[in-house]
């Protein structure tokens, strides 16, 4: 408690006294307990000082001395109840009587170090009398250490009481025996706590990164974190699951594809629906006399077919951008996460994270482009190479004739015709139709089979490599590329910053104290940079919300004529879908917070 305030202040004043007739010990003065403020002290001076006392004597390493004058009741000594706080088993306290010569009653001296009454405080360790000088008294150390000798061996409880349990020397062989055992009990605890921290800290450093000095080895260490990147964060998220606990991107795609078939379903089933059949009479009979009767009329096959196409076109869209936003979220969830421990990484992630956009952005347009120019070719004149689309006419023409020619009752029984759920509902829709409407009807649903099943299966290929097997090979190549395009992107970024080179001289030198304590018992955190420049990036753009499953419920609502609840962009021609665009505490410490340690014969 210095300055005349007599404050209260948490800065230690540390004194070390060699002598080597001393023992080596380690002992913290703490301040009297202040009930009452004096001047200009602060009005809650008794729980700061107690604070203060409770913060050292809460140390499990350390001795408890209670030191209180012998004319003073035991009852009324604070500094027990403080301590008995923190040591409820008293196995770390002992009561020191201090100014033994003043004591009021010598029995009751004596009864209190016997501690055989009922009537006076027991202690586990007991207590120790001493006689001190006083602050008037000017004599040696050595004179007053004798005058207390001579004191005791005068004094009625040198007859009862051991000398372990009277004066200066007694004390301090006391604290010695049980300092010597606390150490026993506390030391396999320190020297676990010890090494414990000494692994962390190791673990942290064998984190940090080494001190890349050089260009060439801050390009070395850029090629072996995008490796890292590609190889253990990226690339991982795309393994197949085969517990079932969790659907990969190719089990994702599959389910995606597989709702795209559902999708063209519906719509090949308007092909032969009541409004479609007689938009198809129509645009026959806008032709009739401009060719003969048997022969179909090419331009109208080849817009009905394009018409078909464009619907598709749309429906491939919204396949495509759902897939590819899925690869994106898979590519970026949570992967910071995946990159902590790892400082160079982190500070790279941020462009890395703009160049999968970018590459994630670039592959959804390739694949775009990929089907849009199928389409394209799709819109020539039909044709194809494929014996399945003339058999399944051939098989049409069949069923007909075979209806026309069975009894209407055994039409269903005398067919031995094999065709699919589809063929026979178109076939029962426009049995009763015109030569020349059911003539064009069975080319369109022929072709249009034909033509989906490749159409499909190109997209589903695509689909697949795009968003899965080509994906992170693209990505590393992207990366690798950027330290030529940009020259000083990577001395930029993994440049080392004052903060780190401070942590690391910091890791270090905790490394080094604590490698220095485990001998002696026998053994033997980042701020990342987000602010780097990343030319030509360009962050992936926002993918429309219209999905497959929306799409399918609109055309199953639009198949059955509930237009109300159709969406715009589904309805119609299909054509306007968007694409994607008192001085009573003494505490004795072998255990400091910061693990200190002494050279024998130092006190």
């Amino acid at each position: 408690m210095p300055g005349e305030q007599k404050n209260v202040v948490h800065d230690l004043i540390e004194l070390q006294v060699e002598d080597p007739n001393v023992r080596d010990l380690t002992l913290v003065d703490l301040p009297g307990i202040a009930r009452n403020p004096i001047a200009d002290q602060p009005r809650d001076i008794h729980k700061q000082t107690t604070d203060l006392i409770k913060h050292f004597i809460k140390q499990e390493g350390s001795v408890i001395l209670c030191v209180f004058p012998a004319n003073v009741d035991v009852a009324t000594v604070e500094s027990f109840t403080l301590a008995s706080e923190v040591d409820p088993d008293g196995v770390r306290t002992i009561g020191v009587i201090t100014k033994s010569d003043l004591a009021t009653n010598n029995d009751t001296l004596v009864q209190q170090l016997l501690m055989e009454r009922a009537d006076v405080l027991h202690l586990n360790l007991g207590f120790v009398a001493v006689r001190n000088r006083s602050a008037e008294e000017k004599i040696s150390l050595e004179e007053a250490r004798r005058r207390e000798k001579e004191f005791f061996r005068e004094h009625s409880a040198s007859t009862v009481v051991g000398w372990h349990c009277l004066g200066i020397e007694g004390l301090i062989n006391r604290l010695a025996d049980l300092y010597a055992d606390r150490v026993k009990e506390t030391f396999p605890k320190m020297r676990d706590d010890i090494r414990k921290k000494l692994k962390d800290i190791r673990e942290q450093l064998s984190k940090f990164p080494m001190d890349l000095d050089t260009p060439t080895a801050r390009l070395v260490k850029y090629y072996e974190l995008t490796d890292i990147y590609v190889e253990r964060i990226l690339q991982v998220r795309f393994n197949s699951s085969n517990d079932g606990q969790r659907s990969s991107m190719v089990n994702i795609l599959h389910s995606k594809l597989a709702k795209l078939d559902d999708i063209i379903s519906i719509q090949t089933r308007q092909l032969f629906s009541p409004k479609y059949r007689a938009k198809v009479r129509d645009a026959m009979s806008a032709c009739f006399g401009e060719q003969l009767p048997n022969f179909l009329p090419h331009p109208v096959l080849k817009r009905l077919i394009c018409e078909n196409l464009d619907q598709l076109s749309n429906v491939t869209d919204v396949l495509i951008n759902e897939c590819f936003q899925i690869t994106l979220d898979i590519l970026t969830k949570n992967d910071t996460e995946a990159c902590k421990g790892d400082m160079l990484l982190l500070k790279l992630l941020p462009p890395f994270r703009q160049i999968v956009h970018s590459y994630v952005h670039e592959k959804q347009q390739a694949v775009r482009n990929q089907v849009q120019e199928l389409i394209r070719l799709e819109k020539h004149d039909p044709y194809t190479m494929n014996n399945n689309y003339m058999n399944s006419i051939n098989r049409y023409k069949e069923r007909l004739t075979e209806s026309k020619s069975s009894k209407k009752g055994d039409k269903a029984a005398s067919s031995t015709l094999s065709i699919d759920t589809d063929d026979e509902s178109m076939f029962n829709a426009i049995s009763n139709d015109e030569q020349s409407v059911q003539d064009m009807l069975i080319s369109l649903h022929s072709y249009w089979k034909l033509l989906i099943k490749r159409f499909v299966d190109y997209i589903a290929l695509s689909l697949r490599a795009g968003c899965v097997f080509d994906i992170c090979i693209g990505i590393r190549d992207r990366l690798r590329q950027v330290p030529i395009q940009q020259p000083d992107f990577v001395d930029g970024c993994l440049s080392e910053d004052t903060f780190v080179r401070t942590k690391r001289k910091q890791l270090q030198q905790t490394r080094d104290r604590l490698e220095k304590v485990d001998v002696i018992l026998g053994g033997s955190g980042v701020t990342i940079n987000d602010n780097v420049t990343f030319e030509n990036s360009v962050i992936m753009e926002k993918f429309p919300t219209m999905t497959l499953d929306k799409l399918e419920e609109d055309l199953t609502r639009y198949a059955t004529g509930d237009h109300a609840g159709v969406s715009t962009a589904s309805c119609g021609d299909w054509t306007n879908i968007d694409s994607g665009s008192s001085k009573p505490v003494i505490s004795f410490s072998p255990i400091a917070t910061n693990v200190h340690y002494t050279t024998p014969n130092k006190r």
